[in-house]
């Protein structure tokens, strides 16, 4: 299954936040249903403490990864649209526009 790995760095004190936002979104009745329909089959949102701040490692296991980054990105359903907006005011990304440059590359992958 594709993977992809976004790196985002988390402005001081927002860390609490974040952990908070998505331990209520992963609550929403349509949580489920919403990545499966993006065709995610898995997600994980992990945090690495670095002497500059806080990093927020997200990993997406979807059939087609930038396709899935772009349908969420355009998505005007009710979590989707709820996440964007999180993301945009909490940690500056605009997930409603492709990111900038090119998506990241494997350079190591076991088995």
């Amino acid at each position: 299954m594709p993977t992809l790995v976004m790196t985002v760095p988390v402005p001081p004190g927002q860390t609490t936040a974040l952990e908070q936002h998505i331990a209520e979104a992963s609550e929403h009745p349509d949580f489920d249903k919403t990545l499966k329909g993006f065709g995610i089959s898995h997600e994980s949102w992990h945090i690495q403490e670095t002497p500059q701040g806080d990093m927020l490692i997200q990993v997406f296991q979807a059939d087609n990864p930038n396709e899935m980054l772009a349908a969420f990105g355009q998505s005007q359903d009710p979590l989707p649209v709820l996440q964007k907006q999180f993301l945009k005011e909490t940690l500056g990304i605009d997930l409603s526009e492709p990111p900038p440059g090119p998506p990241p590359r494997i350079i190591f992958e076991w088995p």
